[in-house]
C-alpha cells in the first residue's frame, strides 16, 4: 500500500505536521513484503479486494482479506505484503509515531502500543478517508490547518480504539467503543433517510438525550452534525465520480430539496455542489 511501490500510479500527495496523505491507484498483483517507519492507515476505494499477509509482534504469520468496506491500521515497523485482486483506488495516511506520541502525552494517555487491524470496520476512518480523497482530487492539495486537524483526529481515534491496553484516562462520559461503532454504522446505512438522534438512540436502546451527550463527547460533533457531514462526504463522492444531476445527488444523500442540500454543502465545503464538481 506504500506509494513508492511498483504499480502505484496517478499519485497525489500532501504533507502536513506529523502526517503524509497519499492517494493513487494500485494495479493487480502481489507487492514485495515491506515495513514502514510510520503508522499506516489505508482506506481502499470502491470494489477493492486484496489479501494481506503480515507478521505479528510475536513472529506469527497471519492473513486477512480486505475489501472496500475495510480500513487497515498497520503499526510502524510491522512487516506486511499485499496482493491486489483487481485495480483499486487507495488513500493512505502515514502518521509519524512521534506525532502520535505527542498527542498521547497531551491527552495524558501515557505510552501505548498499537495493535494491527488489517480488516477493520471503522466507519469514522472510512468516511474520513473518502472525504480527504475527494478534497485531494478536487484541489490537488490540502491546507496545512486541514491536514493538522485530520492528523489529530486520527491520532486520538487510533489511540483510544487500537491500543494494546485500554487508555486508563478515557472519558467515562463518552460512548463505549462498540456503541460508537454501532451508532456510526447506523448513520452510514441510513443517512439517506430522514433520521435524527432519537432514531440512533432507539437503535442503541439508549435514552435520546443521554446518547446525544455521549456521542458529542466521543466525536466532537452532535449526532445531527455528524449526519450532515456523512451526507456531504457521500455527496462529494457522487459529484466527483458520477454524472448524476445535482438534484439526484441531493436525493441520494437524504435531502428533500436541492436548495437545502446546496445550503448544507456550501456551509461545510465552502463551495456550491456545482462549483465543487466544476473544480474537480
Amino acid at each position: 500500500m506504500a506509494p513508492e511501490q511498483p504499480g502505484f500510479t496517478n499519485v497525489l500527495e500532501c504533507r502536513g505536521a506529523g502526517m503524509l496523505v497519499v492517494n493513487g491507484r494500485l494495479e493487480p498483483g502481489a507487492r514485495e513484503e515491506r515495513t514502514r517507519p510510520e503508522i499506516e492507515i489505508a482506506i481502499p476505494g470502491e470494489r477493492a479486494a486484496a489479501e494481506v499477509t503480515y507478521q505479528t509482534a510475536n513472529g506469527l504469520q497471519r492473513q486477512r482479506s480486505v475489501t472496500d468496506k475495510h480500513v487497515s491500521i498497520i503499526p510502524a515497523g510491522q512487516p506486511h505484503q499485499v496482493a491486489w485482486r483487481r485495480s483499486a483506488d487507495v488513500t493512505v495516511f502515514l502518521l509519524s509515531p512521534g506525532f502520535v506520541g505527542e498527542v498521547a502525552n497531551q491527552s495524558s494517555m501515557g505510552g501505548v502500543d498499537l495493535v494491527e487491524e488489517y480488516a477493520a470496520l471503522d466507519p469514522l476512518i472510512w468516511y474520513l478517508g473518502r472525504e480527504v480523497r475527494a478534497e485531494l482530487r478536487r484541489d490537488r492539495r490540502l491546507s496545512a490547518r486541514y491536514l493538522e486537524s485530520i492528523a489529530v483526529v486520527l491520532a486520538r481515534h487510533i489511540l483510544t480504539t487500537y491500543a494494546s491496553l485500554p487508555c486508563p484516562t478515557r472519558d467515562s462520559s463518552a460512548l463505549p467503543r462498540y456503541k460508537l461503532q454501532r451508532a456510526i454504522e447506523f448513520i452510514r446505512e441510513n443517512s439517506h433517510r430522514d433520521i435524527g438522534f432519537h432514531d440512533i438512540a432507539a437503535h442503541l436502546k439508549m435514552s435520546p438525550y443521554h446518547f446525544a451527550r455521549m456521542f458529542k463527547q466521543s466525536t466532537g460533533d452532535s449526532p445531527h452534525q455528524y449526519i450532515v457531514r456523512s451526507r456531504v462526504a457521500r455527496a462529494k463522492e457522487l459529484l466527483a465520480d458520477t454524472k448524476l444531476p445535482i438534484a439526484d445527488v441531493a436525493f441520494e444523500v437524504g435531502y428533500k430539496t436541492q436548495s437545502h442540500f446546496t445550503t448544507s454543502f456550501r456551509r461545510l465545503v465552502g463551495a456550491t455542489p456545482a462549483a465543487f464538481r466544476a473544480g474537480k
